[in-house]
């Protein structure tokens, strides 16, 4: 199974490979889950995780990009005061 959130996909922290199976048969945060190719365990609460920091750094780097566009703008005219 591919453990994923708004095309962000969790990574074998060992092997990078995209697919995992539940140890159990209750999927809970707790969960551990072991590499498809690999075998490296890890728990299912651990891939959200790597999920989110990933999430993270793209939004950071889409504000950095963005503020590198900004400030390659011509600056706004400001109002005439009476």
């Amino acid at each position: 199974m591919r453990v994923e959130v708004h095309n962000i996909v969790a990574e074998c922290p060992a092997c990078h490979a995209t697919e995992f199976e539940p140890i159990g048969k209750l999927l809970s945060a707790q969960t551990p889950m072991q590499c498809a190719r690999c075998g490296t365990r890890t728990s299912y609460i651990q891939l959200l995780m790597q999920i989110g920091d990933k999430a993270i750094e793209r939004s950071t780097e889409t504000l950095e990009r963005i503020k590198a566009q900004r400030a390659k703008l011509p600056p706004k005219p400001r109002p005439e005061q009476p």
